[in-house]
């Protein structure tokens, strides 16, 4: 009971959860991967697959209004056979998305530090929030968000970015928009955490309120991704493919840097937010598959941070490995988990509501029949 308790969120932190979800790791090294591939036309395909995403969120909204993937009423072998689907690609997705950002902390924040130590001080952090629950990742959410919406500002403010339309030209549809998409599978597809938490109405709650809401979390998901990928696009066309770290080149030319130097605090704390959420979640989504099978243990947490704490240290260790990893044979396995489990999820739910309803319309008519028989 506690547990199901723990896993309550109210319907604005699924849509901030949901923000940083899509938009984390979107911004750091996929945009020079895309460029790498797709060249100008990278921002169609980024478009296209973010697009799909927003409607998959659609799916898991409807499911989490009902109740939370394990809670949902089908069959327990079908529950198994989600868990283990959805633990071994948020497995896969944590040690691969989580090594984009120790890297970025240990190369870009400090000189060189071990990876062993960044991971540490990152894993830390997520185990205990994912241990904690969706509860409290939507408070965190909450409460830091505000900090996210600064850094949007002060970028907006003070961006001071040469940009060249130019480099979006041709516009054409191509082949390598394809490859591209096909090699970048890793990257999209990061909404199953979502699955394992009740959304509900909160106290203020008004259906106005609620699109006006589901409006503004569509149009910065967009803005943030496709928004940051033209821009990047614009200032560094072609040789865009050697820029990592997007986020970071492109909130750095603004009017304060060019006056007394880099002013990156606001953007790199905000995004560092997000990161250790977006890990939190993945660590969530595999310790609530682990109790599944092995009981609510404050242990379970634990250990799976380990493991990815240790996949990360000792068997990835570095950024090139970790793409070699990511556009292998995996990402098919990452990205359709993510669709099929969802997709299932929903018809196996619709298919217990409707024989619900069914029971619920015949138990009246058997209820007439036996008092007619008793009369």
């Amino acid at each position: 009971m506690q547990n199901k308790l723990n896993n309550k969120i109210y319907y604005e932190q699924f849509l901030l959860m949901s923000f940083i979800c899509l938009v984390t790791f979107k911004v750091v090294m996929l945009p020079q991967y895309l460029v790498k591939t797709a060249g100008n036309q990278s921002f169609l395909i980024m478009f296209f697959l973010i697009a799909i995403e927003i409607m998959m969120l659609c799916v898991v909204f409807g499911i989490t209004k009902n109740k939370s993937l394990l809670e949902l009423d089908i069959p327990k072998w079908l529950k198994g056979a989600f868990a283990i689907l959805i633990f071994s690609s948020s497995l896969l997705k944590s040690a691969v998305l989580g090594s984009e950002g120790v890297s970025y902390v240990a190369t870009s924040l400090y000189a060189n530090v071990s990876w062993s130590f960044v991971t540490l001080a990152i894993i830390g952090v997520c185990i205990y929030l994912a241990h904690k629950g969706g509860k409290v990742l939507g408070r965190t959410v909450q409460i830091f968000f505000w900090i996210m919406i600064a850094a949007f500002v002060f970028y907006g403010v003070f961006h001071n970015a040469n940009l060249d339309p130019v480099n979006l030209l041709p516009l054409k549809i191509s082949s390598d928009l394809a490859v591209a998409g096909d090699k970048c599978l890793m990257w999209f597809g990061d909404f199953t955490p979502l699955l394992f938490m009740t959304a509900r109405p909160s106290q203020n709650h008004k259906k106005i309120n609620l699109a006006i809401w589901i409006i503004i979390a569509v149009l910065a998901v967009l803005i943030c991704t496709v928004g940051l990928m033209i821009q990047f696009l614009c200032i560094f066309g072609a040789s865009g493919a050697v820029v990592g770290n997007a986020f970071l080149n492109v909130s750095s030319l603004n009017k304060i840097a060019f006056m007394i130097g880099s002013v990156d605090l606001p953007t790199v704390l905000s995004w560092l937010i997000m990161c250790v959420i977006k890990i939190s979640l993945l660590l969530f989504a595999m310790a609530e598959c682990a109790k599944f099978f092995f009981g609510d243990k404050a242990l379970v947490s634990v250990v799976c941070g380990a493991i990815v704490y240790a996949i990360i240290v000792y068997g990835i260790g570095n950024l090139k490995t970790s793409y070699v990893l990511a556009t292998s044979w995996l990402r098919y396995f990452a990205f359709f988990t993510e669709f099929l489990v969802t997709i299932a999820a929903y018809i196996a739910m619709r298919i217990s509501d409707n024989k619900k309803q069914k029971n619920n319309a015949s138990q009246p008519q058997m209820n007439k029949e036996e008092a007619y028989e008793k009369a």
